[in-house]
């Protein structure tokens, strides 16, 4: 199986790009939701956790396929949870502001 043109085959390229779409997530996060963001980090914490997990550094252990699928599943599980804490997060933010709209 070849890799599509602009897809990179390095694994610590992949892990990089994970860890930063994380930390991007967590400055948005920050950003859009002032102190209340705090309310996130468990669950960013998780993401964050899930992709060391299934993208392990050199010299760390790999995931069976078994343990890959649970992890998938967990994040699955935590991303929709975190869009749910953000639409809360993100009515209290509006009602501080004085019931102001997007």
């Amino acid at each position: 199986m070849t890799t599509p043109p602009g897809v990179r085959k390095d694994a610590s390229a992949s892990r990089q790009n994970v860890a930063e779409l994380v930390e991007r997530l967590q400055k948005a996060l920050t950003s859009s939701l002032g102190s209340l963001a705090e309310g996130t980090v468990p669950l960013v914490d998780v993401l964050r956790e899930g992709a060391r997990a299934l993208e392990p550094g050199p010299g760390g252990k790999r995931l069976s396929p078994k343990e890959r699928e649970a992890w998938g599943v967990q994040l699955e599980a935590t991303l929709e949870r975190l869009e749910d804490v953000m639409e809360g997060l993100q009515l209290a933010v509006r009602a501080q502001a004085g019931g102001k709209r997007d």
